[in-house]
């Protein structure tokens, strides 16, 4: 598993994906999907997504993330996250 987010970094390997998440999401993340196209191995969703920050405040960004499968399983994740404002 490589989890890239675009313009920042790259996590490679299920461990570091679940300390990312274990860090960073420090309450389960609201999302919303505006869009999923799927081709081949890729899926691609567009959506909203809003963090909780380290002070408890809600930070809200838009996202495109591309997914790539293989043999049924997650193999790569490249994610264009934008902060914005609502």
């Amino acid at each position: 598993m490589e989890w890239t987010f675009v313009g920042d970094r790259t996590l490679k390997g299920k461990e570091a994906v679940r300390q990312y998440m274990a860090t960073t999401y420090i309450e389960p993340p609201k999302f919303t999907v505006d869009n999923l196209i799927a081709e081949g191995e890729f899926l691609m969703v567009l959506g909203d997504i809003t963090l909780t920050d380290e002070d408890g405040k809600a930070v809200h960004h838009s996202y495109c993330d591309v997914w790539r499968f293989r043999g049924g399983k997650i193999v790569e994740l490249k994610a264009f996250v934008i902060k914005t404002e609502v």
